[in-house]
């Protein structure tokens, strides 16, 4: 499964008071692996060592990294066993574990380079096997974000739903994937703790959210194009009515003159591009299309780095083509509404520890990485409504085509009802392909960066 390459280690600082014998790792498989050297201390005074272990893969599509730290207390002139572990994810192609020491002050304190005393890289190669091959033809893609949980950054997670899917033991999953059982067994119970598995009959565990195959993904697909095709021309002929109402919100007063007034409720409607994709495509017919009434909160009880969005959950296996790209996040306070809207899906930056925070129900801090920083606008939801009612006027018969196109599709594929799931991955491809038409009409042109966030005053 892997090939190893192994460099040795090194010295960082030019004279050092530990002695550091030679890394023996048993095994460089999947899951939680030990490591095991001596460390001798040629100081007189007490040290305290942090070991640090960090992997990180050059994968196909993911890119999954890892780092843990241990702690030692080190008596002057002792000589100790080190047992750091290491945590390999579920992941192919290469990868390079580096193992470092910190000669700290405090375990408590951060980690700074210049405690690094000693590291050692390990350069491995894990190889596709045979059996799984053809599933990895194709991608697996999650809705937005979800690959910022650890659960899903790697291939094996991505791989699981479908092998679940066919039925496949827990033994013939590790033999397809020449993995131990355990490593599997241990994936399994943590999508099965965090909601995305329960068990089914025969004891075996199974995905509680739909898994979309290539055949189905194709078949949705034409049904995208076909109606996006003609939601793009509606939208092109409701531009003139666009134009009109918002001329007239500016004749009674009720919209500024200004279209810099950022301060101002309805200064957006002088922007049509983020009009268009963040509040007509998603907060306005994206939720009446996928929840109904009921508010299209995502994320709601979880955020982007963590990501468990219960019913919102899916798996396609077929590629990129037959994914949307576009992200909404909508926040409730109250009577106001936060939503965070991007045409691309945003890189985030996560706290370290947001897994645990998590667990401790604490709040979980992220922000966007640099180019992703979204625009702000004040909206006022009494001045935007008339508005998107213009721009989708007309719109019912297509979205009622949509509606009877997506439920016969189902059907053929076994599901009883097309689930909340089914319709946000539809739609994320609807309004994908609809706004990406519009802009390469010459419609609209595309703002900024393509990322907003709008504040919603009702």
């Amino acid at each position: 499964m892997f090939v190893i390459g192994l460099s040795m280690g090194r010295t960082v600082l030019a004279e050092s008071e530990l002695t550091i014998g030679r890394i023996d790792i048993p095994s460089f498989r999947w899951g939680r692996q030990i490591a095991t050297f001596e460390v001798t201390s040629n100081s007189d005074w007490m040290k305290f060592i942090t070991v640090e272990t960090e992997i990180r893969f050059k994968g196909s599509y993911l890119n999954p990294e890892r780092i843990v730290h241990t702690h030692y207390p080190l008596e002057p002139g002792q000589s100790r066993i080190l047992t750091p572990q290491i945590d390999v994810p579920g992941n192919y192609g290469k990868a390079v574990l580096s193992i470092r020491l910190y000669d700290v002050i405090d375990t408590l304190d951060a980690i700074l380079p210049g405690q690094q005393v000693f590291e050692q890289p390990f350069h491995l190669t894990f190889h596709i096997p045979d059996k799984v091959a053809s599933y990895f033809q194709e991608k697996v893609l999650l809705p937005p974000m979800v690959v910022n949980n650890p659960i899903w950054d790697n291939e094996f997670a991505h791989l699981l739903p479908l092998l679940l899917n066919e039925g496949k033991s827990i033994g013939e999953i590790a033999s397809m994937t020449e993995s131990d059982t355990g490593f599997v067994q241990s994936v399994i119970d943590r999508m099965i703790e965090k909601g995305f598995l329960e068990i089914g009959k025969d004891s075996i565990a199974v995905p509680n959210f739909p898994v979309f195959s290539v055949k189905q993904a194709e078949e949705t697909k034409k049904l995208v194009e076909k109606y996006s095709d003609q939601f793009a021309e509606l939208i092109l002929a409701n531009m003139e009515n666009f134009h009109a109402v918002r001329d007239s919100l500016v004749e009674v007063r009720a919209l500024t003159s200004d279209s810099n007034d950022f301060l101002h409720g309805g200064t957006v409607l002088y922007r049509p591009f983020p009009v268009i994709s963040g509040l007509l495509l998603w907060y306005r017919l994206g939720q009446a299309f996928i929840t109904g009434r009921e508010p299209l909160t995502v994320f709601s009880g979880t955020d982007p780095c963590n990501a468990l969005i219960g019913k919102y959950m899916y798996a396609v296996h077929g590629g990129d083509i037959f994914n949307g790209h576009h992200y909404y996040n909508l926040m409730r306070t109250g009577k106001r509404l936060d939503i965070t809207y991007g045409d691309s899906i945003p890189e985030i930056i996560c706290a370290e520890n947001f897994t645990a925070r998590i667990r401790l129900r604490e709040r979980v801090d992220y922000r966007p990485a640099a180019g992703y920083i979204p625009e702000l606008f004040t909206v006022s939801a009494k001045l935007v409504r008339p508005v998107l009612a213009a721009l989708s006027q007309d719109s019912d018969k297509i979205i009622y085509g949509v509606r009877d196109g997506l439920i016969a599709i189902s059907a053929s594929y076994g599901h009883e009802q097309v689930t909340v799931a089914e319709r946000y991955w539809f739609w994320n491809q609807f309004a994908t392909r609809t706004l990406d038409k519009l802009v390469k009409k010459g419609v609209i042109d595309r703002r900024g960066n393509g990322q907003y966030k709008f504040t919603v005053s009702q």
